[in-house]
C-alpha cells in the first residue's frame, strides 16, 4: 500500500506530465514543430529545462508523445460519437464530422509539409501508423461498410476517407472567412456535396 506522501509524489509526476504535454501541444499547434524549442515549452510550463528532460529525452520524443495523445484522443472519441449510429451513412458522416468540429483541428497538412521533414524516419514512420490506425482507418471503415451495404457505388475507401477529413479540416480554415453559417452547416452541406455531387441531374 503506497503512503499519502509516496502517492502525493506519483500525483505531481503524473501533473507535471500532463502540464508538459499540454503546453507542448498548444504551442505545435500554433507555431509548428520547428518554430519551438524546449526552453519555450519549458517557460510556458513554469518548469526549469531539466525538469522538461526528465520527462522526455528530446524534442522529438515529446512532439511524438503530443501527437500520439492528439490521435488516441480522435480514436476515442470517434469510436464514442459512432457507437449508436446506426448503419446509416449521412448520419455517421455528421456525428464523425461533429467530433472533429468539437476538437483543435489535427492540421493534417501542416504536420506532413512542415513538422514531419524534421523528423526521424523512425519517427514519421511511427506518427503515420498512429495517424491512420486512430483517424483514417475509422473513417475509412464508414465507406467501407456504406459499399458492403450498397449505399454507395465502388470508389476508393481510402480516396473517400481522405477526402472527407480534407473536408473537414478546411472547416476549421474557411468557417471564419465566408458567411456559409456554423461549422455544423458547413459540414452537412459538404456532406451532402460529397454524397450527392454539384451536377445538375
Amino acid at each position: 500500500m503506497q503512503s499519502d506522501s509516496a502517492t502525493s509524489v506519483v500525483t505531481k509526476q503524473t501533473d507535471g506530465y500532463d502540464l508538459i504535454l499540454n503546453q507542448a501541444e498548444m504551442l505545435f499547434q500554433e507555431q509548428g514543430y520547428n518554430q519551438v524549442s524546449m526552453r519555450d515549452i519549458a517557460g510556458a510550463a513554469g518548469m526549469r529545462q531539466a525538469s522538461l528532460y526528465y520527462h522526455f529525452s528530446s524534442k522529438e520524443q515529446l512532439f511524438i508523445a503530443v501527437r500520439e495523445r492528439i490521435f488516441e484522443r480522435h480514436s476515442r472519441g470517434l469510436q464514442q460519437s459512432l457507437a449508436g449510429a446506426g448503419s446509416d451513412l449521412r448520419s455517421q458522416l455528421q456525428l464523425a464530422a461533429a467530433w472533429f468540429l468539437s476538437q483543435p483541428p489535427i492540421k493534417f497538412l501542416g504536420m506532413m509539409q512542415s513538422d514531419m521533414p524534421s523528423l526521424s524516419e523512425e519517427a514519421k514512420q511511427h506518427l503515420f501508423e498512429v495517424a491512420t490506425k486512430c483517424v483514417f482507418e475509422p473513417v475509412e471503415q464508414i465507406f467501407i461498410l456504406a459499399q458492403d451495404n450498397r449505399q454507395t457505388r465502388e470508389f476508393s475507401s481510402e480516396l473517400l476517407a481522405g477526402f472527407f477529413l480534407s473536408l473537414v479540416e478546411s472547416i476549421h480554415q474557411f468557417q471564419n472567412m465566408c458567411e456559409c453559417g456554423s461549422g455544423a452547416t458547413m459540414a452537412e452541406e459538404m456532406i451532402s456535396v460529397l454524397l450527392q455531387g454539384v451536377q445538375a441531374v
